[in-house]
C-alpha cells in the first residue's frame, strides 16, 4: 500500500513490524540449544523494534502522536529485566514473563486506541483482536505458575509446548490483525474517495450534488420547523483576480468558505455553488433568524482581512435569503434567492435581500422576489 500511495506511511511501519517480528521468531524457533549472547541480542532487539513499529503504525493510522511516555516506560522496565536475566539461566522464567507482559501491554495500548477512536465497525474488530491477544498472552504467562507447569530453560524452550503455543497464537494474531488493518485501509480509502466526490476541491465545502442530499436530510430532521436558505456572491471578485492574481483569488475563496462555516455554525450545511457563489442552509431557522444570520455573514465578510503577501485583501459580498418550509421546493427556492442576490448587487452590493415563499399558482411561480422586505 505504501508503494501504491506514499502517504500511507502507517502501512510501511506495520509491514516493518511484521518483518522484524518474523526475524525474531525465526531466531527463537530455528536456533536450537542454548542461545548464545548474539542470538539473545537479535531476539531482544526484534522484540522491542517490532512492537515499536506496531505502535507507531497503529497510532499513525489513527492520526495520533506516538505515546512516547507509555511505550518508553514499559520498554525501559522490560529491557532492564531481560538484560538482567541474560546472565542467570535460572531466571529464564522471568525473561519469558517480562517479554510476554511487554507484548500484552503494547497490544492493550493499540486495542484501546482503536476502540477509543473508532469511526467504523472495522475499528471495533481491530480493538477486539488486540484485546483478545492481550487475554491470550496473559493467560499463557499465568499458566507458567500453575502447579505442575512445564519447566522451561534456554535449552528446551524451542521444543517446549509453551513456545509452540506462542508461535501458533502469534501467527493467528498476525493474520487476523493484518486482515483487519487492511480492511481499515480500504475503509479509509473509500471514505477519502467519497469525500473527494462530494466536496469542492478548493474550499472543502460540499459540492452541489452532495449539498442537495445533505439539505434534504437537514430539512427532514428540522421538520416541522422551517429552515433558512442563504446564497451569497462575492462582490467584484474578478477585480480580485485581476489585481492580486488567481492564487490570491483562491486564497480569498478558501478564507471566505472558512468564514461561512464558522459564522453559520456546525449544524449548517454549506456549499460552493460555483465560482464565487456560496449557499448555506440553516436548521430550525425562521425568516428573521435567517436574516440575522445573513447580516452576520455580511458584516464578517466586510471585516475579513486576507493576507496576500502585500496589503491585506478586503472584500464584500451580496446576500439573498428566505425562510424555507418543509414542503417547499429547494431548487425553486434557490432560484428565487439567487435572484435576491442579484437584486442586492443592483442596489449597490454589500447588502442583504429577501425572497419570500409564496403559494404556488402555476409552474415556476412558487417563489418570487419581494423587494418590499429588503434590508441593508
Amino acid at each position: 500500500m505504501y508503494v501504491f500511495d506514499t502517504r500511507q506511511v502507517s502501512a510501511l511501519r506495520l509491514s516493518g513490524a511484521y518483518v522484524v517480528a518474523a526475524v525474531g521468531f525465526a531466531q527463537i524457533m530455528l536456533v536450537g540449544g542454548d542461545l548464545r549472547m548474539a542470538n539473545h541480542s537479535i531476539v531482544q532487539s526484534c522484540l522491542f523494534l517490532s512492537h515499536f513499529l506496531l505502535v507507531w503504525g497503529v497510532f499513525t493510522l489513527y492520526r495520533r502522536s506516538f505515546p512516547w511516555l507509555l511505550f518508553g516506560s514499559a520498554a525501559l522496565v522490560a529491557m532492564i529485566l531481560i538484560v538482567y536475566t541474560n546472565f542467570d539461566g535460572s531466571m529464564f522464567w522471568l525473561r519469558v514473563t517480562t517479554a510476554n507482559a511487554f507484548m500484552a501491554f503494547v497490544y492493550a495500548i493499540c486495542g484501546l486506541q482503536a476502540w477509543r477512536l473508532r469511526s467504523h465497525r472495522v475499528d471495533a474488530v481491530i480493538a477486539a483482536i488486540f484485546l483478545v491477544q492481550v487475554a491470550l498472552t496473559t493467560g499463557r504467562v499465568l499458566q507458567l505458575y500453575l502447579p505442575g507447569a512445564e519447566t522451561m530453560t534456554p535449552e528446551n524452550f524451542g521444543s517446549a509446548y509453551f513456545a509452540a503455543a506462542v508461535q501458533t497464537s502469534n501467527a493467528l494474531f498476525a493474520i487476523g490483525i493484518g486482515m483487519a488493518l487492511f480492511a481499515r485501509y480500504c475503509v479509509a480509502v473509500l471514505v477519502r474517495l467519497n469525500r473527494l466526490a462530494e466536496t469542492d476541491p478548493l474550499t472543502g465545502l460540499l459540492n452541489r450534488r452532495a449539498f442537495e442530499a445533505a439539505a434534504e436530510a437537514l430539512r427532514v430532521a428540522s421538520a416541522p420547523l422551517p429552515t433558512g436558505l442563504i446564497i451569497c456572491d462575492i462582490d467584484h471578485f474578478k477585480q480580485v483576480n485581476d489585481t492580486h492574481g488567481h492564487d490570491a483569488g483562491d486564497t480569498a475563496l478558501v478564507a471566505f468558505a472558512g468564514l461561512i462555516q464558522r459564522v453559520a455554525g456546525a449544524k449548517a450545511v454549506c456549499t460552493r455553488l460555483g465560482g464565487e457563489e456560496f449557499c448555506v442552509l440553516l436548521a430550525d431557522s425562521s425568516g428573521e433568524m435567517t436574516r440575522l444570520a445573513a447580516t452576520r455573514l455580511r458584516v464578517a465578510t466586510e471585516t475579513l482581512r486576507i493576507a496576500t503577501g502585500g496589503r491585506p485583501l478586503q472584500m464584500t459580498a451580496s446576500f439573498g435569503y428566505c425562510e424555507l418550509s418543509p414542503d417547499a421546493d429547494l431548487r425553486a427556492a434557490m432560484a428565487a434567492v439567487d435572484a435576491a442576490v442579484y437584486q442586492a448587487k443592483r442596489d449597490g452590493r454589500n447588502l442583504v435581500r429577501v425572497a419570500e415563499l409564496k403559494p404556488a399558482v402555476g409552474p415556476g411561480e412558487m417563489l418570487v422576489l419581494d423587494p418590499t422586505r429588503a434590508t441593508g
